[in-house]
């Protein structure tokens, strides 16, 4: 025993795990130093051996078997093949219920055929029919959020499902499929709360409630002649204002020399555009508003965004018929003013959402500021010169 014996090393097997971080403390003892607290025995020569024959009191601790982490996953695999199942059977019902099965028009026609002959310009509602992508590609927006949400199944969705249901069930008694139309938000939400949660059904709200649109709400909507007035009355003060002289008759503008004569008929009111600016405004403030108080009075304020635009649209015709051609301005340029419209009422609904959003409090403080400026410029009357009364 001449060389000291290293006694608690690291490369004794299974004491301490194998990482080149780890430095597993050690002690070099010499014989000398215990020789004396030693039997006699332990003065003899010992054979040598190396420290891997050494009894370990710690057995090696042996690997997990390979199965056992595979556990977690593979029942989450399962979860999510019950999901997706579950998924594609509420998707087969819906899609049964609502593009199969005849109900309506003596049993002619299904929801979606009833809904689909009713998007038309007659009803003012053409742009329901790219309200579903448009919902799809909303989902598709937030696919980020979607995998990040904690998912976390909710039997809360079944009393959507079973609302969506009795809506549904509540149209095809009444024979009235709108009430079958709105059922579909109850339900696709209800289904996806069930399946995911509620972190992902928040988002999934929004989608949703956005189908509403393809709603036929064109036919309820008779109160257009109000609007015509309010539209022709409107343009008549706007062009005293520049030195067109037109005068309303009911919802007819005609020039006072006869160059002209219009007639604001059931299509120019402005209900058919009322229609695509509140789609537009719910976009607009989902994607730019975060307070839902902001989102709910600017999606408020889209029926003023849809008038001022056609008060704008109608006036630039009065004045394409003035100062350009009567003609031109009744036919070709009649039919595509629309692109007046959708700039100006493009424009209020912006000016709108920045005046609501304005910081009012620190332009208060400024102006504050100024007025103490300019206080401490004014001349006092300790500063001011003696009064003359020489003529």
């Amino acid at each position: 025993m001449g060389n000291p014996t290293r006694i608690g090393s690291a490369y004794t097997e299974g004491i301490y795990p194998s990482h080149s971080s780890y430095s597993a403390p050690s002690a070099v003892l010499h014989p000398s130093s215990f020789a004396s607290h030693c039997p006699t025995d332990c003065n003899r020569p010992q054979p040598a051996y190396s420290v891997r024959d050494m009894p370990s009191e710690h057995p090696p601790i042996s690997p997990a078997p390979s199965g056992s982490h595979d556990a977690p996953s593979a029942g989450r695999g399962a979860l999510g093949a019950l999901a997706a199942i579950l998924l594609a059977a509420c998707a087969g019902v819906l899609v049964y219920f609502f593009a199969f099965l005849k109900i309506y028009t003596n049993g002619s026609q299904t929801t979606w055929a009833w809904a689909w002959a009713a998007w038309n310009p007659e009803n003012n509602q053409e742009h329901a029919v790219i309200v579903l992508p448009l919902a799809i590609a909303l989902v598709w927006f937030h696919r980020q959020e979607l995998r990040a949400a904690q998912k976390a199944p909710s039997n809360a969705g079944l009393a959507f499902v079973a609302m969506g249901i009795g809506l549904f069930l509540l149209g095809v008694r009444c024979l009235q499929p709108r009430f079958a139309i709105c059922a579909l938000p109850l339900l696709i939400y209800g289904a996806v709360r069930f399946l995911w949660g509620r972190a992902v059904g928040r988002i999934f709200i929004f989608p949703c409630l956005f189908l509403l649109f393809m709603v036929p709400v064109g036919g309820f909507v008779q109160g257009t002649v109000s609007l015509q007035l309010l539209v022709s009355s409107s343009v008549k003060a706007l062009s005293a204002l520049i030195g067109v002289r037109i005068e309303a008759i009911g919802t007819t503008l005609r020039a006072l020399d006869g160059s002209f004569d219009f007639e604001i008929a059931e299509g120019c009111s402005g209900i058919r555009s009322l229609m695509a600016m509140t789609m537009l405004s719910a976009l607009y403030v989902h994607f730019t508003q975060k307070d839902a108080w902001k989102q709910l009075v600017i999606f408020a304020g889209s029926v003023v965004f849809a008038l001022i635009g056609n008060i704008g649209r109608v006036f630039s015709v009065i004045l394409f018929a003035r100062f350009i051609s009567p003609r031109i301005a009744g036919t070709i340029y009649h039919d595509y003013s629309g692109f007046i419209f959708f700039p100006v009422a493009v424009l209020a609904m912006v000016g709108f959402s920045r005046l609501l959003n304005h910081d009012w409090s620190s332009a208060a403080s400024g102006a504050h500021e100024l007025v103490k400026k300019a206080d401490a410029k004014a001349p006092t009357k300790s500063n001011r010169g003696p009064i003359s009364y020489d003529y």
